[in-house]
């Protein structure tokens, strides 16, 4: 399933999930991308774009969006 196809943002989380747990790093974080433009602050999308970055600086921004 193309990340366009996907409806809603539960279907992209679960997607995007998949995705990063098989490996596929890339396909998640676009998933993940759109997520959190209809989205900003959707706090598992942040999350698992933490998993997508190795920067370390980058990860700690990935956490620093999820809202307390």
């Amino acid at each position: 399933m193309a990340p366009q196809s996907l409806t809603t943002i539960e279907e992209a989380i679960e997607f995007a999930s998949e995705a990063i747990s098989r490996g596929e790093i890339q396909v998640g974080k676009e998933a993940l991308s759109w997520v959190l433009q209809q989205s900003p602050s959707h706090p598992t999308a942040w999350m698992w774009m933490a998993c997508c970055v190795t920067d370390e600086s980058q990860k700690q921004d990935c956490y620093r969006r999820i809202p307390s």
